[in-house]
């Protein structure tokens, strides 16, 4: 399905090529509810022809249509300029009639308050609403199984016709119409001036080639597209359709690649997850004290027990990102009033590190696959993804290759941390604890036979498998420098380098499969990371060359967009190939050609 987004704050709307909404995944979203499921329009009983289409921003589109059957007569024109702005859609056409005779002009409209897990797959449940006509329009009451109310209020300038599931105007001149839907919880209350126009971002770095520059400024507006207000300020969103809700991991490295350039990001992904931390022991949401959240829902069935999403803490490697993060965040900004302010937060997820991070007592950092939850609970957390040279599902618990990286980085930032506060003694122990952990990631990880890293381990048994994970331990910079080279060569070997960036899973592994989420795909993240890591270690033109591959793979896109992810095909056999169901635009790909303009030769 082609796939068109518009989006401001948590409201967003998923249509087709031509911004109508109809069928799959197809709806007008809020707080994780889909609340219309169709809304198309209609020109005497066709579907309008749709000419041209222009994005303003990733909030405003401006369309040109005209009749169905055109043929070498316009007999209608139509203008239409759609605006998502806080809580509400503005929808306005103009109608000019270059013929005589009456139109009449439709919007379907249909909601089903389906909560974002059940458009998703999970097991779908009536949703009972009321529907009563309002202002030249209709309004549309959802009470929740959580006690919430929800409502769809569609409004109409000039009012309209309630025929059938349609707002309808027939009219023999022109004609202007306004219609205004509004996605309200409980007492809420909203006008458009409630809403401040950002300006527009402009790029911070310096770039020779024009296309380039776009795919920079591309990431850029996207990223300002995907910010939502929380009660810490704004925070990313980690994609659209599926992940306008917060994500540690995503967020984290966000504000990871974006650094130095955007310490406004990083300060706000920093200040939110702190307000989120982990106090309690859950083994439902896997909450424990000082641990940094994965996930956090608002929908129908989180808010009714039914998802652990409330928040969720399934994750392992979001807590040494967060303290990675705020040792760099010092270190760019030289905001030591934030970092002595959240101390409390910092030292409480060095303490979940210190005291959860190893559940095996082998010197890795490790997680246990959560049955209620994700059984794999890093980056690549689908629940193939983690197996043995055979293909099989390994057991114990699992110690990935690129966590042992974020641990000892964030215990080189701790140390930093505690520098900086005046306490020596504390970042001594801080920096003998990332000593241990490389030292043990060597001796545990290291694959000699190949020159590269183990995938991990898993119940102690070493994970034989070649991936793109340990090219992260070259950005953490936990892995040794006479190993670095050997890494480059393997990762840009045929096998895992597709031309177009680095495969998940090299091409001759089991489960290899180049159009699966994460056993042989692209993920443009994954190859900045492994640029980044190759550059920390003077590697520059293994380094360049990533750049330059995710770079084209942007200039092939109509929009110069990276995609979340697209299918791990041969360069020489054409241009990238889509994934069919990858976020539209996609958190961590926003930031992926800001991070990597500097690489470019």
């Amino acid at each position: 399905m082609s796939r068109s987004v518009l989006k401001d704050n948590q409201l967003f709307l998923v249509g087709d090529a031509d911004f109508q909404v109809e069928g799959g995944e197809a709806g007008l979203y809020r707080h994780d509810t889909r609340y219309l499921c169709s809304y198309r329009w209609e020109l005497d009983g066709q579907p309008i022809c749709w000419l041209s289409k222009y994005l303003s921003s990733p909030a405003q589109l401006r369309q040109y249509g005209t009749n169905h059957d055109l043929g070498y007569l316009m007999k209608t024109g139509i203008r239409r300029s759609l605006r998502a702005s806080g809580i509400e859609l503005c929808d306005r056409l103009e109608l000019s009639c270059h013929s005589s005779g009456e139109r009449t002009l439709r919007l379907h409209f249909a909601a089903d308050f389906a909560d974002i897990f059940e458009v998703r797959g999970h097991p779908a449940e009536p949703r009972a609403f009321t529907s009563e006509p309002s202002l030249g329009g209709v309004r549309l009451v959802r009470k929740g199984l959580d006690g919430l109310l929800r409502v769809a209020e569609i409004r109409s300038d000039p009012p309209a016709a309630l025929e059938e599931g349609a707002l309808c105007w027939r009219t023999s001149q022109d004609l202007h119409v306004t219609v205004r839907t509004q996605l309200l919880e409980g007492e809420e209350r909203f006008t458009p001036e409630d809403r401040c126009e950002l300006p527009p971002p402009t790029s911070p770095v310096e770039i020779a080639s024009p296309r380039d520059r776009q795919v920079v400024q591309r990431g850029l507006e996207d990223l300002q597209s995907l910010l939502f207000d929380t009660e810490s300020g704004p925070f990313p969103a980690a994609g659209i359709p599926w992940f306008v809700a917060p994500f540690g991991r995503d967020a984290l490295i966000m504000a990871h690649l974006a650094l130095p350039y955007r310490l406004d990001l990083a300060r706000q992904v920093l200040r939110f997850l702190s307000l989120k931390q982990g106090k309690r022991s859950d083994p439902f949401t896997l909450e424990a004290p000082g641990k940094i959240l994965h996930e956090e829902r608002y929908g129908e069935l989180t808010r009714t027990g039914r998802t652990p999403h409330r928040p969720y803490f399934g994750t392992a490697d979001a807590t040494p990102l967060y303290l990675w993060l705020m040792g760099r965040y010092l270190e760019a900004s030289e905001d030591l009033a934030m970092v002595l302010e959240l101390r409390p937060h910092w030292e409480a997820a060095l303490a979940w590190l210190e005291r959860e991070g190893d559940s095996d007592g082998d010197g890795l950092l490790d997680y246990r696959p959560h049955s209620g939850g994700l059984t794999n609970q890093v980056w690549k957390d689908s629940a193939d993804s983690v197996f043995d040279e055979f293909g099989r599902e390994p057991e114990g618990p699992r110690a990935i290759v690129e966590l042992q990286g974020y641990g000892y980085a964030a215990y080189r930032a701790a140390a930093q941390l505690y520098r900086a506060c005046g306490q020596p003694a504390l970042a001594g122990e801080a920096d003998q604890r990332a000593s241990r952990l490389q030292d043990d990631f060597e001796r545990l990880l290291y694959w000699p036979e190949l020159g590269y890293y183990y995938h991990g381990l898993a119940g102690g048994r070493p994970l034989r498998v070649v991936t793109s994970n340990p090219v992260h331990a070259l950005w953490s910079g936990i892995a040794s420098p006479r190993r670095a080279e050997e890494v480059a060569a393997l990762a840009l070997h045929p096998r895992m380098f597709s031309g177009w960036g680095l495969r998940t899973l090299a091409d001759d592994q089991p489960r290899y499969n180049p159009v699966s989420y994460h056993n042989g795909s692209v993920w443009p993240h994954d190859t900045a990371i492994a640029a980044l890591g190759l550059a920390r270690y003077h590697l520059t033109s293994p380094a360049a060359t990533l750049a330059r591959a995710l770079f084209d793979a942007a200039g092939w896109a109509s929009d110069l967009r990276l995609p979340e992810l697209f299918a791990g095909y041969p360069r020489e056999e054409g241009p990238p190939v889509p994934f069919p169901a990858a976020c539209h635009p996609q958190g961590w790909d926003t930031v992926v050609p800001l991070a990597l303009a500097s690489l470019l030769s």
